[in-house]
């Protein structure tokens, strides 16, 4: 059930907000996970696919990457914290997928090693025996989870949700790597919980798309898998042009797909489909005040200590916590006003308008909380 609040977006981050605003101005609190997107080093591109609906499509490869021996120091620094250790780190990617950097086993390992649950979110178009090992060993945490972004359900709607030509052949290579972890998972002591997600776009929503997806995921042994629609990226503001559903084709293919999804109500395997921007009214680009930076900040493929995973690209370099390169974790996430934190939020909270910063579903949900019970005292004008 640990999976299923998660992917649908219940997880409770913080006890109360009034609990954590003391603990922010005596500086003693502690986030409830952090995101780490390493960067591939070698080559130009720092993802594998050129996905048109990706969240950091418009970000940039500077080349900064933070040295891998510094990578494993950060991640030291996490597990021996002044006022409590990072319980929970998620290896992902705003622009960036983490099973693409050269030493993710590495990291991993030490988080897997210091009993930190660990979440990877990845394409899974590849994984080393040496991860498969790691993630299956007796010492990863309960609820540690990998969640694959998959995205269609045949290599013709995949390649399309991809924006990959018809002659790469990738969508099987994912579906194999899923049952090649979970054939070895099956045995181990705490078993990692396996999903998939699939975004659904106007090129891959067909009901024969959706069925075949779902029952090749459910014959590679996924836990659950959740049916949801994209979110418009920044730099983009128009779905015209896009294949991003708008507003009224996600109710149109929400209406189609549904019976098919129904059919498997009575499967081991949960499978969840979501129109989650209608369920919670969100409009808009982002919600503010924004507290993501002591709940869940993320270390950018560039190095830097960042608010959120949606900020943690180079354009974003003016509203980071820190450069990790000459500054320790706890130092730059530490590095604010507390005497005057609400003015100190307001000023950061500018520069996320003036950068187009935009919520994930989490912190929309999140954000959401801190709007209804503290929004007056930090509107921005």
């Amino acid at each position: 059930m640990q999976l299923v609040d998660q992917i649908t977006y219940k997880t409770k981050y913080f006890k109360t907000v009034d609990d954590l605003i003391e603990k922010i101005k005596k500086k003693i609190v502690v986030p409830y996970q952090l995101e780490v997107q390493p960067g591939r080093i070698n080559g130009s591109k720092i993802c594998w696919m050129p996905c048109s609906y990706c969240y950091g499509g418009s970000s940039k490869n500077d080349g900064q990457r933070l040295d891998p021996d510094r990578y494993l120091d950060i991640i030291d620094q996490t597990n021996n914290g002044p006022h409590g250790n990072i319980k929970k780190i998620i290896y992902a990617g705003y622009a960036t997928d983490p099973l693409n950097y050269e030493h993710i086993d590495d990291l991993l390992e030490r988080s897997v090693n210091f009993g930190q649950v660990v979440g990877i979110h990845s394409k899974l178009i590849k994984i080393s025996d040496r991860l498969v090992r790691i993630l299956t060993s007796d010492k990863v945490a309960e609820t540690s989870y990998l969640t694959v972004s998959v995205d269609g359900g045949d290599d013709k709607s995949y390649n399309l949700a991809h924006s990959l030509t018809e002659k790469v052949k990738v969508y099987n290579r994912v579906i194999e790597n899923i049952k090649k972890l979970n054939n070895v998972s099956k045995n181990s002591k705490n078993k990692l919980d396996v999903s998939a997600n699939y975004l659904v776009t106007k090129v891959n929503c067909s009901t024969d798309e959706v069925f075949k997806g779902i029952e090749n995921l459910i014959n590679a042994g996924v836990d659950s898998i959740r049916f949801s629609f994209p979110q418009l990226p920044r730099g983009t503001n128009s779905y015209e042009g896009t294949i991003i559903p708008n507003q009224k084709e996600v109710k149109r293919i929400y209406k189609n797909i549904k019976p098919v999804i129904d059919q498997f109500k009575n499967s081991k395997t949960n499978v969840i489909l979501i129109d989650y921007d209608a369920d919670k009214n969100i409009s808009g680009a982002r919600t503010l005040p924004c507290f993501s930076r002591f709940i869940y900040p993320a270390i950018s493929y560039d190095g830097y200590l960042s608010n959120c995973s949606q900020s943690a690209a180079t354009h974003f370099k003016d509203m980071a916590l820190g450069n990790l390169q000459n500054k320790n974790f706890w130092e730059a996430f530490y590095d604010y006003d507390e005497k005057d934190i609400f003015n100190f939020m307001k000023n950061e909270f500018k520069k996320m308008i003036k950068n187009d910063c935009r919520c994930d579903r989490k912190e929309h949900t999140v954000n959401q909380i801190f709007k209804e019970q503290i929004g007056d005292r930090l509107k921005i004008v």
